[in-house]
């Protein structure tokens, strides 16, 4: 029974700026992961990244910075422009940003344009974007701590499972539809971004969606050989 929500993830298988961006996207934010948190730090001119415990201590030696050469806010989206380390005249996208909630959330989109370029091609490029963003939900601290006022994973009873299983498949099938798109012939960030799903779900039904691989494996578990369970999972994969 081992990783079972996993094993179902697989189953289903602009030309101006605008007020959407004044939000300040400086500061710390933290990406729930599957054993604690990713902390993005943003400042005026690098971006710092590291891994951290579930009670905020730094994993490892440390994480990756690197320069920002120049941010761009356009219509929808923030641009993090770093030099291309290899050649100094060409740049590329460092980080492309959309606003979620103000001063409470950012999204890390994963399907924007990153392509080594110039900063006016680059520029042109996203203004031209208009797919769909998807990204990873980053939150800000005082943001993270109001989830523990949120319902607890392990009271969630099989009426709510089976509504998260719903809104799960939903946000499932939009992200996989859109990877698929865009990242062709390589899948190695799949289960980091299913993970964000699978979390991000919960706050959908007012769920803490602060969990571990281990709790999300344990919920699924719970109500994995419940027969209504079996029969909107069935349901579920034939839409």
């Amino acid at each position: 029974m081992k990783n079972i929500f996993f094993l179902i993830l697989i189953s289903f298988s602009l030309t101006n700026c605008s007020s959407q961006n004044e939000q300040n996207i400086e500061g710390k934010w933290y990406m729930i992961n599957k054993s604690g948190f990713v902390e993005w730090t943003i400042t005026k001119d690098s971006l710092l990244n590291k891994k951290l415990y579930p009670n905020f201590n730094q994993k490892g030696k440390g994480g990756f910075n690197y320069s920002i050469s120049k941010k761009i806010k356009l219509e929808d989206r923030v641009l993090l422009i770093g030099k291309n380390p290899k050649n100094p005249a060409e740049f590329y996208t460092l980080m492309t940003l959309t606003s979620s909630e103000k001063d409470k959330s950012i999204k890390y989109v994963w399907n924007g344009i990153d392509s080594i370029s110039n900063i006016k091609t680059i520029t042109k490029l996203n203004q031209n974007d208009k797919r769909q963003l998807l990204g990873y939900d980053l939150y800000s601290k005082d943001y993270l701590e109001t989830f523990k006022e949120k319902k607890s994973l392990d009271k969630m009873n099989l009426s709510d499972f089976k509504k998260y299983l719903k809104i799960y498949s939903k946000n499932l099938k939009v992200a996989t539809e859109e990877y698929k798109k865009n990242i062709k012939g390589y899948y190695g960030e799949a289960s980091s971004f299913n993970y964000q799903i699978t979390v991000s779900s919960l706050l959908e039904l007012d769920y803490n969606p602060i969990q571990t691989s281990d709790s999300m494996n344990s919920l699924f578990k719970k109500f994995m050989e419940n027969e209504e369970v079996k029969l909107l999972l069935k349901e579920l994969r034939e839409k």
